[in-house]
């Protein structure tokens, strides 16, 4: 093979695999793409009915506040984008699509809003589920004000 003496010539050589690599990237893209759009929409259709009252009563039949539950079920929605009705045992990454800083940022957010206190040591284990979520937030302890205080 003759070494191409000029990058234009070189270019012109290298187009046809260039090009085909693109072509199967952006086809992946939208493999996936359109994937996540099916699955979000066949999840919206077998929870239909599911709403922020019946999440919260399912979890108060055991034992949970229906407060905090509401509250999550809420944020989840509105602040984090989860476009499809949300189940006690949804994942938190997996089936609702939140990393690390997004599950650090919903703890964080949902103590302050609830009036408790942010404690890191309550987390023995990872949160891995909507219900783990809920539990490790009624876990966590109220804010005490100063005039209960003293």
């Amino acid at each position: 093979m003759v070494t191409p003496d000029t990058l234009t010539i070189w270019l012109k050589e290298q187009a046809w695999p260039i090009g085909i690599i693109v072509a199967c990237v952006v086809l992946a893209f939208l493999l996936l793409k359109i994937s996540a759009s099916r699955r979000h929409k066949a999840l919206a259709r077998e929870r239909n009915g599911i709403t922020e009252t019946t999440f919260a009563a399912h979890l108060e039949r055991y034992g949970f506040d229906p407060v905090i539950a509401a509250a999550t079920y809420r944020y989840l929605q509105e602040r984090q984008r989860v476009n499809f009705p949300i189940l006690p045992g949804d994942q938190l990454d997996e089936d609702l699509g939140l990393d690390s800083e997004d599950i650090t940022q919903t703890v964080r957010e949902m103590t302050v809003n609830l009036g408790r206190q942010f404690n890191p040591g309550l987390l023995h284990k990872p949160l891995v589920t909507v219900e783990d979520l809920v539990r490790m937030l009624q876990a966590s302890p109220r804010h005490v004000a100063v005039s209960e205080a003293a």
